[in-house]
């Protein structure tokens, strides 16, 4: 490395330094949130259904944060996680199951705000009296929870989450900025997207102090893909469709393609942004399913287009640049439903 001056560093044992920007409304949810913390001992921590990034890695880096001020502490999804996303859990920490007998003080459900979102499949003994969600998704419930850290305006759930590891004084080591970082890159698109504010670059330094490896978490996220995704995509971008006018884009995965292929589902995470990457192209969306079963819809966006905006028009909801629900029917009648409700937002 050239250059003469020295690099700030994080000190060994040192608790995550407090972020530039302060939040009034955050900071006093957060006071809520370590107090319902300090009164527990056990802890889950639940995403969505179907996680990414964000909802991984903010998880990840919430109960390796409850960890580190005494709480015991079982991570579940309803789902596996991506297989680009499994390095970032070599001890198996993550369940798909409990007990019957598994009782928690504390549940802490991470990048959703709705209670249907963690899935059908989420076992009732998951639920604790105490409710502590953190969010930045502009669609929430906001009788789910007695406790929200909530922000819309924030890159990723991930920041939310510093923000809470900060205030707990928990040391920030290179294993907590390594899920850290997952959230706020793949949220913002490795700080491409308009979510990329001056708070997540702030965020971003502050994670590259711990000398956490980038290159090794870029290459397993983005680099390191299975010949089985590859072979998927181009599959799956044989059914691109493009509405007139070029606005729209539509990618279709249905049960049978992955039935042929011997593939998972998972195996698509971020096949849709090449249906975003297309020039003229405002709004992408890919289903998934069958006509039978139904398709689950996702939807990203260029930034003129609110999607979130979109997804409550059709029962589902999510931010302004990545949104979804579920739909019913035909995929020709579901592509001519967004072309219509498109032109009108």
């Amino acid at each position: 490395m050239g250059g003469g001056g020295s690099h700030a560093r994080t000190p060994r044992n040192a608790p995550a330094p407090a972020l530039s920007w302060s939040h009034p409304g955050v900071d006093e949810a957060i006071e809520h949130a370590k107090a319902l913390i300090a009164d527990s001992r056990t802890a889950i921590v639940v995403s969505h259904e179907s996680p990414d990034g964000d909802a991984i890695g903010s998880s990840l880096a919430m109960g390796l944060a409850l960890e580190a001020v005494g709480l015991s502490v079982t991570y579940f999804n309803v789902d596996p996680l991506p297989a680009n996303l499994r390095f970032m859990d070599p001890h198996g920490r993550y369940v798909r199951t409990l007990p019957e007998e598994a009782r928690f003080d504390l549940t802490v459900v991470l990048d959703c705000s709705e209670r249907h979102r963690v899935g059908k499949q989420f076992p009732l003994q998951g639920w604790s009296e105490r409710l502590l969600v953190v969010d930045h998704h502009v669609t929430f419930d906001p009788d789910f929870a007695k406790v929200f850290v909530h922000d819309a305006l924030a890159p990723a759930t991930a920041e939310l989450v510093y923000r809470i590891v900060s205030a707990l004084g928990v040391e920030l080591t290179p294993e907590l900025a390594r899920a850290l970082w997952v959230g706020i890159a793949t949220d913002t698109g490795s700080f491409r997207y308009q979510s990329t504010s001056a708070e997540a670059m702030e965020l971003g330094m502050r994670l590259l102090a711990t000398q956490m490896d980038v290159w090794e978490v870029s290459s397993h996220v983005y680099e390191s893909q299975a010949i089985e995704r590859t072979r998927l995509l181009a599959r799956v971008l044989d059914t691109l469709w493009v509405a007139p006018g070029g606005r729209l884009a539509v990618l279709t995965l249905t049960d049978a393609l992955l039935e042929e292929l011997g593939c998972d589902a998972s195996l698509a995470d971020g096949f849709i942004n090449h249906a975003r990457s297309i020039e003229g192209v405002e709004v992408a969306a890919m289903l998934t399913g069958s006509e039978t079963r139904g398709y689950k819809v996702s939807f990203r966006s260029r930034g003129r287009v609110d999607v979130s905006a979109l997804a409550q028009l059709l029962g589902g909801g999510g931010h302004k640049h990545a949104a979804g629900c579920f739909l019913e029917g035909k995929a020709a009648e579901i592509r001519a439903r967004l072309v219509a409700l498109t032109e009108q937002l």
